[in-house]
């Protein structure tokens, strides 16, 4: 199935049916058979009631990754873009890799909403990074106007803070929500903020099985390239959000002071590697201990 704002369009064997999003989801499960193997893109907002009506009415869902899918139909050498060939593109990628993929489980709600609250939060700090920079502008254009938009910035803060402690409150509102809020902060460099930001973009830590298919999520695992003479050449795979990313990089920052992080980002100094990739190593080692801390104090 591929999702957009205001259509799904489904590759049913030799047929194409199209629907109306979100309208049109009684009629799609309807015309699916029993038993049928569901997958569709990660869309966000638009593929999730998708995901979460089909799984309730007892399809096997299996949520994709976009950048995986764009790689498999490079491998095709699959030069059309259209809905219709991204359905069927889907529908082809899920036959060939669904026997190795994890079905779909839907996110608990609280953590759901927590995520959908704290990204919108991180919404208005971009937008108060823009209203700064044309504060910053007027003061040359138009001295005299400042007095009347100086204040916005400050407003933009106070709303991101209200957000912040409303999802504290939803979050306080779960017991195995809250559990796993206050375990992120038993790490070195995750505050409240941060917690907040893993979750968001992670949702339920105890949906992976592993530490390691987690740090892979983040985009924090090191792959190797290497051919023929060429030496190996490592590097993160950077296929997970940019932001869980970056909340793992700042608290890397305070937890090579601190052990055990101190003894691996001094090693890998030591074996002359540069502070940056020393400290993405570090950032990866977290991002596995922030499973281990959900998972297995359970």
């Amino acid at each position: 199935m591929d999702v957009s704002a205001k259509r799904l369009d489904v590759a049913l064997g030799d047929k194409l049916l199209s629907f109306p999003n979100p309208e049109g989801l009684p009629d799609l499960i309807a015309a699916l058979p029993s038993g049928a193997v569901v997958g569709l893109e990660a869309t966000g907002v638009y593929g999730r009631p998708l995901a979460f009506a089909l799984h309730r009415a007892g399809f096997r869902v299996y949520v994709l990754n976009p950048f995986a899918v764009k790689s498999y139909a490079r491998s095709l050498l699959l030069r059309s873009k259209t809905d219709r060939a991204d359905a069927r593109l889907i529908a082809r990628y899920l036959a060939d890799r669904y026997p190795d993929l994890r079905p779909y489980e839907p996110t608990p709600e609280v953590i759901y909403q927590a995520g959908l609250l704290v990204r919108f939060a991180r919404g208005l700090v971009v937008q108060r990074v823009a209203v700064l920079n044309r504060l910053h502008a007027w003061q040359y254009a138009w001295p005299q106007g400042l007095e009347v938009v100086a204040h916005v910035p400050r407003i933009l803060d106070d709303l991101r803070g209200n957000l912040e402690a409303l999802v504290v409150d939803l979050l306080r509102s779960d017991p195995e929500a809250w559990r796993q809020f206050r375990a992120l902060q038993t790490l070195p460099g995750i505050g409240p903020s941060s917690a907040l930001t893993i979750l968001a973009y992670s949702g339920d830590l105890r949906r992976f099985t592993s530490a390691r298919a987690y740090a892979a999520f983040t985009g924090l695992a090191p792959v190797v390239h290497q051919s023929g003479a060429l030496p190996e050449v490592g590097r993160i795979s950077r296929a997970g959000p940019a932001p869980l990313r970056a909340t793992f990089w700042l608290a890397s920052l305070h937890a090579v002071k601190v052990e055990p992080y101190a003894s691996l980002y001094a090693r890998l100094l030591q074996a002359g590697k540069p502070p940056q990739v020393a400290r993405v190593a570090v950032a990866h080692r977290l991002a596995r201990a922030a499973w281990a801390v959900v998972v297995r104090s359970v």
